[in-house]
């Protein structure tokens, strides 16, 4: 089981449901495209309910006549919601194929044309949420007010699908690198990016307990907002000026082999007291070559817009930056239960 990882708003008193149905969350990649109308690969701006991204690629190589390594895409995107984004299929030599979806699909193509340049791995900048809480129980003033909180930022976990059922892909990690288990390329890419990912939460989850997840402390590697580039600054009036306008951020690690930049004084001393306490995770990752990288500790949506669209439900809208999750925004106001 997965920690409670602790709330910058505390534990909220209200319930409720995410996902009571995939139209209830809709994720559209910020992406915009113009096509070189020449080249080898074919893009296809895709619109799926209830798939994976997985499967969509899979499907669109057994469409094309081609091996599964030549469907890129951007990112990956969730199952149970309706999602909007790019995929790219690496056609040398052929014509543009018809396309032709089979109706039973509960995926379409929505735009499609050819470009020079291949989709990599993390083009995109942003996505785009459109989230329903259904079946709201408790004080919906309360909901109103730490809705009204969310634009100044929430601690950046990752969310619990990145761990898998009832966190099922951390003991598979420890079992891997204890030599009990033998996981396929796949799994062995998924389950570093889980052990990181822990690692990541375990250390913010700290600093939120001490207040400092958003105001920084000695030693810091900060980030800038718009590109995430990372620094090092010492703790002074301006950086906590900068903190506190959002143009930057403290950060936690994506753990790895260090690098140029590493932390030092009390930011250094939170975060290895995390790797004390996970020692085999550490030990794998470093054993599997990963390199220290920095991920923000506070996530900032842009764009935030919420109302009410009944008795019992909310809507919220926003942007966040590839990579983050939208529960993050979302335990902060309700506790909802975890999908299966």
């Amino acid at each position: 089981m997965l920690p409670d990882w602790p709330r910058a708003l505390g534990t909220p008193q209200l319930s409720g449901v995410l996902k009571a149905q995939p139209e209830d969350f809709v994720v559209e990649e910020v992406f915009p495209v113009e096509f070189s109308d020449d080249g080898e690969f074919d893009w296809l701006w895709i619109e799926k309910r209830g798939d994976n991204t997985e499967y969509v690629a899979r499907q669109l190589a057994r469409l094309a006549g081609v091996q599964p390594k030549a469907v890129t895409y951007s990112g990956q995107k969730d199952r149970q919601a309706i999602t909007r984004q790019w995929f790219c299929v690496h056609l040398p030599g052929k014509n543009f194929p018809a396309w032709d979806v089979p109706e039973a699909e509960t995926w379409k193509i929505l735009r499609k044309g050819r470009h020079r340049q291949k989709l990599r791995l993390g083009s995109h900048r942003y996505n785009r949420f459109t989230l329903c809480l259904s079946a709201l129980g408790g004080d919906l003033d309360e909901l109103g007010h730490r809705a009204a909180q969310l634009s100044q930022g929430v601690p950046n976990y990752f969310g619990e699908q990145r761990f898998g059922h009832q966190g099922g892909n951390i003991s598979a990690c420890q079992q891997w690198f204890a030599g009990t288990l033998t996981p396929s390329r796949f799994e062995r890419s998924m389950y570093l990016s889980a052990a990181r990912s822990y690692l990541f939460n375990t250390v913010l989850a700290n600093r939120v307990l001490d207040g400092s997840w958003n105001t920084g402390l000695e030693g810091e590697i900060y980030a800038l907002r718009d590109s995430g580039s990372v620094f090092s600054a010492e703790r002074n009036e301006e950086t906590l000026a900068r903190l506190a306008s959002g143009d930057i951020q403290a950060t936690g690690p994506l753990f790895g082999k260090a690098g140029r930049l590493v932390v030092s004084a009390a930011a250094a001393s939170a975060e290895e007291a995390v790797y004390s306490l996970h020692a085999d995770l550490c030990e794998g990752l470093l054993k599997h070559g990963l390199s220290m990288e920095r991920r923000a500790l506070r996530l900032i949506p842009q764009d935030f817009q919420w109302q009410f669209t009944g008795n019992k439900s909310l809507e919220l809208s926003f942007s966040l930056p590839r990579g983050c999750f939208a529960t993050a925004l979302v335990r902060e106001l309700i506790r909802y239960p975890l999908a299966s």
